[in-house]
């Protein structure tokens, strides 16, 4: 066990500490996907919900420090290193539960939020006036990618004042028509041929499915962690056995 085997230690705590930087480096992506996804959804408003995200960001990049932390604890073959580095990554399970359970708890705000932001959008998308134009470009880009149409449904346009078509936006895309635009969208509206579900189910849908990635990679880490005290804990009474065995002999 002194020997060979508390070598193999340092190299599985060093095999477990370069995951825990790509694990680092995933939840800040994810995070910063999260982010994004939520302020591309929030209906040219400012939303609440980036909190959990921003803390998440801050996790991943302080996970990363203490993982080159654990590295180099293990390579001095420092049991007070190993210990402290044992100390942040508790530290860092509890951030991260904290995390997960405010995320789960302003889910539900959050979602109430966008949901008001986007039928408040809505509403300025049916605008003709210039200065709505931003969130004409918002529902367009929104029902294209998400392939939707309205809140609720197409509908959403007719009712109530002011009554329009759908919006362009609306209706599949057709690249390989050699038609003019103007004569593809005449098509469309007359066939009824635009997306029929509403936009609002999509935009939840999307933002939660984002949700539960950040939560299972948050779960995965703290899995990895707990392994990764056990090594660490592991390694530093091996050093401490075998300084003790020198010390006898």
């Amino acid at each position: 066990m002194e020997g060979c085997g508390m070598n193999c230690i340092k190299y599985l705590l060093g095999v477990f500490n370069a995951i825990f930087v790509i694990l680092g480096v995933v939840i800040i992506a994810t995070a910063c996907v999260d982010m994004g996804m939520i302020k591309g959804f929030a209906a040219m408003e400012s939303s609440a919900g980036h909190e959990t995200d921003a803390v998440l960001i801050a996790v991943g990049v302080l996970i990363i420090i203490v993982a080159a932390f654990g590295c180099f604890g293990a390579w001095k073959e420092s049991p007070k290193l190993l210990y402290i580095y044992v100390g942040c990554l508790i530290i860092i399970i509890l951030l991260e539960l904290s995390v997960g359970i405010a995320a789960a708890a302003l889910r539900p705000q959050l979602e109430g939020t966008m949901k008001t932001q986007l039928r408040a959008s809505f509403i300025k998308n049916k605008s003709t006036r210039d200065e709505d134009s931003a969130h004409r470009e918002f529902w367009d880009r929104i029902q294209s990618n998400l392939e939707c149409c309205g809140v609720s449904g197409p509908d959403d346009y007719s009712s109530p004042a002011p009554r329009l078509n759908p919006s362009f936006s609306c209706c599949p895309p057709d690249p390989q028509s050699e038609k003019a635009v103007e004569l593809q969208r005449s098509e469309c509206l007359n066939q009824n041929r635009y997306f029929t579900e509403g936009c609002e189910d999509k935009v939840l849908s999307t933002v939660h499915s984002a949700g539960l990635t950040v939560i299972v990679c948050g779960i995965l880490f703290c899995v990895l962690e707990v392994a990764g005290i056990i090594l660490a804990l592991w390694l530093a009474h091996s050093i401490k056995n075998e300084g003790k065995s020198r010390e006898t002999a």
